[in-house]
């Protein structure tokens, strides 16, 4: 049968269509397909036709069709992957919209589906790509600079995510959402400055839209940072009015309620989101903690157990797990956290560009003090009269290279000793720290300038897996035979508002220049203030699994 014997069909068909009369152009279609099973553009209507029917499962078969005879047409594509997508259909969506991309290079649409199907899928530098492309096809779409900002934060990219924020906050000034997606980035900064501003934008978003939890949300964390308690915790328990089963809600007034001493109202907050139906690992971690800081120590350590089974690399969940058993059995505590096993001295040499070491840590002590994201006493963060830097590795001078190179070297060094020493190559099987070794990682890197009582308070790394701690300049006054340890590394000592372990429970070391010291993430630790002339200048780095 030819192809023309089905024209008069299509035709009726898409007259139909254009009538808004869906059922008889499924009827044409269906006749056309079955005179000519390879109509390209019998497929093409017929899945039109069921999509304005509301089958969309049969027109996605119809898409499949179509696109299965002509492989190359980008328009297909990206209808077939839209459907795909609303159905949740992420790993194929990717594919056909990728191909839409190919064949459609000059259609935001087609950038900005496959940016939301990467998005989805946990691919954000994917993501980031194909929203560039969406945004750059389309300036004034702002949606697509929304989405882009999304991306860029997921990856911890908070300066180009802000910057997209803005390019959709100017196209649309009174648009709550695009104020909205501004605070929730700023919330994660840490200067005053940026806190503020995104304090403003939360609140210029809910007078735009008042019943927008996620705008309370962001605007308890910022108040939070900004030293506003009572006015956190007020916005908190509006966003969990708005959104009761948000995961994110749940945890933002359950930490604020902790925060301000009110331990059992927490407990209920998060009791209560369970016994809804709300589960994730991180909500029953949440609550293990919760009763942890309530003193409900048998109930604690089971819900912090529950956590671990399902997310066995939670760094929160095993740090309190850890106090938790320690009100238990204080020895226990400290073999099952690894306190004296997993902590390592490593010796660094210096770069071949310096002389010896004393220029290099010369150098590098410059740098740091004249980096250019140092920062004092960040708002949120654990520095207490000192300076942080950013990312160190931003300022890309002869001795911060030369630094990564050597610091690159003993980790990757550290990691094939882990590998070897893994659960099942001999090591204890219950190890939480050798169980959660990663293939892949990311480093993130920064440095700390301390003078006389500067410290950095007790605290753990919870998005990583390895931490460590590089001494680049000390002061006098840090010395190994000092028994009050000042300035010191201290390591087992948990947040004030948690039981305090005993002397047998902590591990402190002194510091030495050239040495750098590894330990798993979870461990709580701090360094301690000390009296005198001189700085403490020090590097940090976080190695997190991707």
């Amino acid at each position: 049968m030819s192809g023309a014997d089905v024209v008069p069909l299509l035709r009726r068909a898409w007259s139909a269509l254009q009538q808004g009369q869906p059922a008889p152009a499924r009827d044409d279609c269906e006749s056309a397909l079955r005179l000519d099973p390879q109509s390209f553009d019998a497929w093409r209507l017929y899945a039109m036709s069921l999509q304005a029917l509301g089958d969309a499962s049969a027109a996605r078969n119809a898409l499949q069709r179509a696109l299965s005879l002509r492989p190359q047409d980008g328009s297909t594509a990206l209808d077939l992957g839209t459907l795909q997508l609303n159905a949740g259909e992420i790993d194929a969506a990717l594919v056909t919209l990728a191909t839409a991309m190919q064949h459609l290079p000059q259609e935001p649409r087609a950038a900005f589906r496959h940016g939301t199907a990467a998005f989805l899928s946990g691919d954000y530098m994917q993501a980031t790509s194909s929203f560039e492309v969406a945004a750059r096809l389309k300036p004034d779409w702002m949606e697509a600079w929304i989405n882009l900002a999304a991306a860029h934060g997921k990856q911890q990219d908070y300066a180009a995510a802000i910057a997209a924020a803005r390019n959709a906050l100017r196209l649309s000034p009174d648009d709550a959402a695009a104020h909205q997606a501004l605070a929730a980035l700023q919330s994660n900064l840490f200067d005053r400055t940026s806190l503020e501003e995104g304090l403003q934008h939360a609140t210029r978003a809910l007078q735009l839209d008042p019943s927008m939890a996620q705008a309370h949300r962001d605007a308890a964390i910022l108040s939070r940072k900004l030293g506003d308690p009572a006015g956190a915790e007020s916005h908190a328990r509006r966003a969990l009015e708005l959104a009761p089963r948000d995961l994110d809600t749940i945890d933002t007034l359950g930490e604020q309620l902790q925060l301000n001493h009110n331990t059992h109202e927490a407990v209920d907050v998060y009791a209560k989101a369970l016994a809804a139906g709300v589960e994730s690992p991180a909500l029953h971690r949440q609550y293990g903690i919760a009763l942890l800081h309530d003193g409900q120590f048998d109930a604690s350590r089971s819900e912090l157990r529950d956590a671990l089974r399902h997310a066995p690399d939670d760094q929160r969940a095993i740090a309190h797990l850890g106090v938790a058993i320690a009100q238990e059995d204080v020895a226990r505590a400290v073999q099952w956290l690894g306190l004296h096993r997993h902590v390592h001295a490593v010796e660094l040499p210096a770069p071949g560009a310096f002389a010896d070491a004393h220029a290099f840590h010369v150098a590098l002590a410059g740098d740091i003090r004249r980096h250019s994201q140092q920062r004092w006493e960040p708002a949120g963060l654990a520095a207490r009269n000192a300076y942080l830097s950013g990312d160190l590795l931003a300022d890309r001078t002869p001795a911060i290279v030369g630094f990564e190179q050597r610091l690159r070297a003993a980790i990757d060094d550290f990691l094939v000793q882990c590998r070897e020493a893994r659960p099942g190559d001999g090591a204890r099987p219950d190890d939480v720290f050798l169980r959660n070794v990663p293939e892949r990682y990311r480093l993130h890197v920064w440095a700390t300038q301390a003078a006389e009582r500067g410290f950095i308070d007790t605290h753990i790394h919870e998005d990583s897996w390895l931490s460590g701690a590089y001494y680049v300049e000390l002061p006098p006054a840090i010395r190994d035979d000092d028994d009050t340890h000042a300035g010191w590394i201290e390591f087992g000592r948990p947040f004030a508002g948690l039981p305090q372990p005993p002397d047998a429970a902590l591990r402190r070391l002194c510091p030495e220049v050239g040495t750098l010291l590894l330990f798993p993430s979870y461990l709580f630790h701090r360094t301690l203030p000390y009296t005198g002339a001189g700085e403490r200048i020090s590097i940090s780095f976080d190695l997190a699994a991707v």
